[in-house]
């Protein structure tokens, strides 16, 4: 339903002391009726006609008032608060006292209201004033405010009236964003170099200008720095390099995130938006451009029996964009047959250079795994999160963490009381994922160096 216009107004109603003198007023007509006393009769007529020039006055008297309202910032991560000022100007004496009400989604608590400070506007038109107040939720996405109403009366009670004064205006809760330390990842392909986040972006023209030396490269093109570290002689390359690139892959697959019961998905999916919001803002602010793919984005499959993926392009410092993108990111059912890697292969085969691939799983079926670590080629380092549906004691995991810890891929678990932070260090650091008290399998969560 269209949100209401500002300007638009709701059907006068009765107060309570309106529906007070509406029912003095009957019962003092039954009273003269049955008595036969005209001045009963009087009485009940006056009664009558007060409440009915109290509605012809309301309805003729509303309020002169335009507003606009703002978000100081305007998105905010879940549980912080977003300060609201709305400025209300007057265009005529405001002569009754007038309520106002913003109206909020449910996820906001009760909808904030007060009363419009009346002495500021009998003196004289164009008076305004400021209404302030803060809105905080627990549960990101992108809400709908507004509009604001004022509430209006006449001067003895009787009815009052509600008035649009204000339109509706967005604002984005984000995931919140843990702050990740600047570690290195061992390239997992087991020749034990080390390719440190910070490196790409701050020294990218020494570091990723290189190549391997090859017959007929002139001498003086030799990277002596890199050909010391790799063991190998390298080269400059001659074309410009531009940013780096890095890859999130976000798995929003409704069968990726618990039980047909849906026990503990939301709390699971919750922590992996968590997770690669604190990547990307850690990628965007090292200097990487970052693409972020949403494993589906439509509860229908195509024709073709591939479901719908997005990809969305960040730039280095792009971070508030993409907290707003994850703000509304969602879950989706998928059929049996869903590729996880669909979206992937696209982007990381895009410019034909290996790039660091982060992806962050649900329960992902034993050929996506397969299909997962086929993109090892393409990903340095590979990093693969996942949640598991419920608190594991076994070491029945959810994904075939073998497959992809023998195509190179570090893996790192998100368990109930597993924190970002943790899983980032235990991807970083190497680390086996593992919960506290459960059993790692020989050869999962780490990588053979």
């Amino acid at each position: 339903m269209a949100a209401p216009r500002p300007g638009r107004s709701r059907a006068v109603r009765p107060t309570a002391r309106g529906w007070s003198v509406l029912i003095i007023a009957t019962a003092v007509l039954i009273v003269a009726t049955a008595l036969d006393r005209r001045e009963g009769l009087y009485l009940s007529a006056f009664l009558v006609l007060l409440f009915a020039g109290s509605v012809v006055y309301v309805q003729a008297h509303k309020p002169q008032l335009s507003a606009a309202r703002s978000f100081s910032p305007s998105s905010v991560m879940v549980g912080e608060p977003a300060t609201v000022r709305t400025r209300v100007q007057s265009k005529a004496n405001l002569d009754t006292i007038a309520l106002w009400s913003d109206q909020v989604p449910f996820v906001f608590g009760r909808p904030p209201r007060g009363e419009l400070p009346q002495g500021r506007w009998v003196r004289g038109r164009g008076y305004a004033t400021d209404l302030e107040y803060e809105l905080r939720s627990a549960h990101r996405g992108r809400y709908t405010v507004g509009p604001l109403w004022v509430t209006h009366g006449d001067p003895f009670g009787l009815v009052q009236g509600e008035r649009a004064i204000a339109g509706t205006r967005e604002i984005s809760i984000t995931p919140r964003v843990t702050l990740l330390p600047d570690a290195g990842l061992k390239d997992a392909s087991g020749d034990g170099v080390r390719h440190e986040l910070n490196h790409f972006a701050v020294q990218r023209a020494d570091e990723l200008i290189a190549r391997e030396y090859r017959t007929g490269d002139s001498l003086r093109r030799v990277h002596w720095r890199q050909t010391a570290r790799r063991g190998e002689l390298m080269v400059r390359q001659e074309e410009h390099q531009g940013d780096p690139e890095a890859t999130l892959l976000l798995d929003t697959s409704l069968a990726g995130h618990g039980n047909a019961s849906g026990a503990m998905s939301d709390t699971h999916f919750e922590r992996m938006v968590e997770l690669v919001a604190s990547l990307g803002v850690h990628l965007l602010e090292t200097g990487y451009q970052v693409w972020l793919v949403e494993t589906v984005t439509d509860a229908v499959p195509l024709g073709d029996g591939t479901t719908p993926f997005s990809t969305s392009h960040f730039e280095p410092g792009a971070a508030s964009a993409l907290l707003d993108t994850l703000a509304e990111a969602r879950r989706w059912p998928v059929p049996n047959d869903y590729d996880v890697t669909a979206g992937l292969g696209p982007v990381i085969r895009r410019t034909g250079k290996v790039m660091p691939v982060f992806a962050v799983l649900g329960q992902v079926s034993p050929l996506g795994a397969r299909r997962l670590a086929g993109m090892k080629i393409n990903a340095d380092p590979a990093v693969a999160f996942f949640a598991p549906a419920e608190r594991r004691e076994s070491t029945d995991y959810p994904i075939d963490v073998q497959t992809l810890g023998d195509a190179g891929w570090r893996t790192a678990a998100l368990f109930e009381h597993t924190t970002v932070l943790d899983a980032w260090s235990r991807a970083a650091f190497g680390t086996p994922a593992r919960q506290p008290g459960a059993a790692m399998p020989r050869g999962n969560g780490h990588v053979r160096n």
